[in-house]
């Protein structure tokens, strides 16, 4: 019986049809629950529907609407989109900014303003003068008065620039507007952007800037009692900025470095340790890159380290990046603990040694390393960043000292002797593709003047005998193949194995402008020049006469002929 009554117990609670977890949901009560929520939910729809009809211009708008999402679309025909144009102009005229404020409707009169008429556009910007400071903070509207840059007239522009004068700092700081600002950098003529940021060193130099006047320095050298007070000035402003995470648009990175350029050591060190955790976003450009240059220059070993850090994952994007490099080329040049610069820097490039070569600025990188300050692949501006960095000594501040503590032919030998070998395996399998290179020439001869092994060696000679790809000329006519094999033969020890290789084919490299001045090369090799002599002069003896009637139609033939004589 007990066993029984269990039973029963458990059927009742979870099958039984008291509302037990098997119970079945009773039909009627689930389509009138079901009725009731569908109703609940058409009473908010038309509820909702409702609230917006209330809200003012509400039809206009949604005609606007509705015009906006036929005009936008790129294979509308251009007589269709001039007359929805003109009555989309007609409905918002005179309630535009009513219009660009409203988060779901700001598009429309962004479509308007450039799919529109000069005089729609100069209406736009004349009703929006009052409200552009405004507009510009909203989220959506900020992207309207970028258009209104954009598109705007000659005049159109200058009228805003006017509206701009005198609020640019509460522009440039603001976190939305800032983009507005930005955008201006693209569209503006220099003379207005000038004169706007002019305003970020004291607002009496807006008012009252002459053309002389184009920058800090310029300011400070013609008020040198304003000094503290500009950069105090400037300081304040471009903390804010950092606290505002402002510091990847390209018109802070250009105040910024122009601070860091102008004020005291002991502000720029304050500085350094506002700004050193944005050193990628900084990287954008090349003022930023500049700032970056100057924080790993002048700070502490801990700053470099956090800067080396924030690089993490980022090493070759920052090597092949137009002004990145010279972050990479400072790291290398300043940091004393070589071991973080392997582990961090080097390591993520070991595996795209070939890529980084063969890039315009990646290649500056490797080149730095193996031939310090070489004023053929630096710029001037380069050196002027690579200068040694130097800061005031604490015994006396008229002194000034390095900010290293390491040798630095040490460092870079340290640095090579895990870097160096990887080179030769890289040079040794893309040897030919990088003699083609303009960018990959460089490092393969400054390579093999550090380091010519057999491989190497081998590897060079190989190329130059293979038969040119289709479309490819052979490496002693090739562009850039020429130069690499000359300033191979004359720099390094590749002259007597590679003569000794190619003496049956000199006559023909000789017949030819590039190729004359290749075997040229071989008579003025630093090492092996007397076998390589011997070898030239012997292989070319018997076209002694072809040569000659090449003379005048071929420079380097003649220059050839006048060494052998």
């Amino acid at each position: 019986m007990a066993v029984q009554a269990k039973k029963e117990y458990k059927g009742k609670s979870h099958g039984g049809s008291a509302g037990g977890y098997n119970a079945k949901k009773r039909p009627a009560a689930s389509a009138a629950g079901g009725e009731d929520a569908k109703k609940s939910f058409m009473d908010q729809k038309l509820a909702k529907k409702q609230r917006k009809m209330q809200r003012p211009h509400y039809e206009m708008v949604t005609r606007a609407k509705q015009i906006w999402n036929i005009i936008r679309e790129r294979d509308v025909e251009k007589s269709k989109r001039a007359t929805l144009v003109d009555e989309l102009f007609t409905l918002v005229n005179g309630k535009i900014y009513d219009v660009a404020a409203k988060h779901d409707a700001s598009r429309v009169i962004q479509s308007l303003m450039q799919y529109g008429k000069p005089e729609h556009r100069s209406q736009i910007v004349l009703e929006m003068k009052e409200h552009l400071i405004d507009l510009a903070k909203m989220q959506y509207g900020c992207f309207l008065v970028q258009k209104m840059i954009r598109y705007g007239s000659v005049q159109d522009r200058a009228a805003i620039v006017k509206c701009l004068t005198g609020h640019v700092v509460q522009v440039g700081t603001h976190n939305i507007a800032a983009n507005v600002l930005e955008y201006a950098q693209e569209y503006l003529k220099p003379s207005q952007l000038t004169a706007l940021k002019l305003e970020f060193y004291g607002r009496e130099f807006a008012y009252f800037h002459s053309e002389s006047k184009r920058n800090l320095a310029d300011i400070l050298a013609a008020n040198p009692q304003k000094k503290e007070e500009v950069l105090k000035h400037l300081s304040s402003i471009l903390n804010r900025m950092v606290d505002k995470q402002l510091l990847g648009l390209a018109f802070v990175q250009s105040l910024l470095w122009e601070y860091m350029a102008n004020a005291d050591h002991d502000d720029v060190v304050q500085m350094v340790a506002n700004v050193r955790d944005a050193s990628l976003a900084l990287l954008a450009t090349r003022n930023g890159a500049r700032v970056v240059n100057k924080c790993l220059s002048l700070g502490a070993a801990k700053d470099r380290k956090r800067i080396i850090k924030c690089l993490k994952d980022k090493v070759l994007d920052a090597c092949n990046h137009p002004s990145g490099y010279l972050v990479i080329q400072r790291i290398l040049d300043v940091v004393d603990d070589s071991v973080l610069v392997q582990k961090s820097i080097l390591a993520e490039l070991n595996d795209e040694l070939f890529a980084v070569a063969m890039h315009p600025s990646g290649r500056k990188v490797l080149l730095q390393l193996l031939s310090p300050l070489n004023k053929k692949y630096l710029s001037p501006d380069d050196l002027v960043l690579l200068e040694p960095p130097m800061l005031p000594s604490p015994e006396d501040a008229t002194v000034l000292v390095v900010n290293y503590k390491k040798d630095p032919t040490a460092r870079r030998e340290e640095l090579l002797k895990g870097l160096l070998p990887k080179l030769e395996d890289m040079c040794v399998a893309n040897t030919a593709a990088l003699m083609r290179s303009k960018e990959g020439r460089d490092v393969i001869v400054e390579v093999a003047k550090h380091n010519l092994s057999k491989d190497l060696e081998m590897s060079i000679v190989t190329a130059v005998l293979a038969e040119p790809e289709e479309g490819e000329e052979p490496l002693h006519t090739d562009a850039n193949g020429h130069f690499a094999l000359r300033r191979l033969i004359k720099e390094t020890a590749m002259a007597e194995p590679l003569v000794t290789a190619v003496q049956d084919e000199l006559p023909t490299w000789a017949s030819s402008n590039r190729g004359s001045f290749v075997v040229l090369a071989f008579l003025e090799a630093e090492i092996g020049v007397e076998n390589a002599s011997k070898i030239v002069k012997k292989a070319l003896k018997p076209t002694m006469g072809d040569l000659e009637k090449l003379v005048e139609a071929q420079k380097g033939t003649k220059l050839l002929l006048e060494k052998l004589q």
